[in-house]
């Protein structure tokens, strides 16, 4: 359905977890041979094939509103990413409702938004048990994420990224909660929309993709 009515590719679909089996942020990493990781398996491939040429190198992940999967989405390509023996980097650019710190359990008080303020380098933290990933917290909530995440810094940090990974994925804010996805949309290779099967609607959906497709954003998929 999405696909005959946007034009957009479904680059693939994520089945509901059982509550009983834990949290979904790290399944990929508790359960290698699950279903649900066959998911984000056939998610990486879908990504890899979406262009003639070369994969999306920054993936920005976001969604329509909250609740819809986009940080579980997020932290699974990434380790999925990963596991196939790329060099990827995890950021947290949600700077208002960050999550990847405490799933991860980081213990630091800086990360993305203490580096976009200018008062200290960026620092690249291993997650245990996993080769090839690296993960940047999104530090303290600051009173002005919109106007980091729009700073020359982030430009730069861009620049200081390019030869140092294979792939960096975005964590945002939902598209409807903040300025600063469609900013980050702009900025990076691709953006993928998390949708939540009888949560988001169609209407919600169309508003999303028109506003990232009115600022030439690329969309890699759904």
């Amino acid at each position: 359905d999405v696909e005959q009515r946007f034009d957009i590719p479904v680059l693939g679909i994520i089945e509901l977890l059982d509550k009983q089996k834990g949290p979904a942020d790290d399944i990929v990493l508790r359960e290698p041979h699950a279903n649900i990781t066959e998911n984000y398996r056939a998610i990486r491939t879908s990504i890899m094939l979406s262009t003639a040429d070369k994969p999306p190198k920054h993936i920005l992940v976001t969604s329509i509103a909250p609740q819809e999967g986009k940080t579980t989405t997020a932290v699974n390509l990434a380790a999925i990413l990963a596991q196939s023996g790329h060099n990827v980097l995890l950021m947290d650019a949600d700077l208002r409702r960050p999550r990847l710190r405490r799933i991860f359990v980081i213990e630091t008080d800086t990360g993305l938004s203490t580096y976009l303020a200018g008062t200290n380098d960026i620092e690249f933290y291993t997650p245990k048990g996993i080769e090839h990933l690296k993960v940047v917290p999104s530090g303290p909530v600051p009173p002005n994420p919109s106007e980091l995440i729009g700073s020359k810094r982030l430009q730069d940090l861009l620049a200081s990224l390019e030869d140092k990974f294979d792939f960096v994925v975005w964590d945002s804010p939902p598209l409807f909660a903040a300025a600063e996805s469609l900013v980050l949309s702009k900025m990076l290779s691709g953006t993928i929309i998390v949708t939540r099967a009888a949560k988001t609607t169609y209407k919600e959906l169309e508003r999303g993709i028109k506003s990232m497709h009115d600022i030439e954003a690329r969309v890699v998929g759904v």
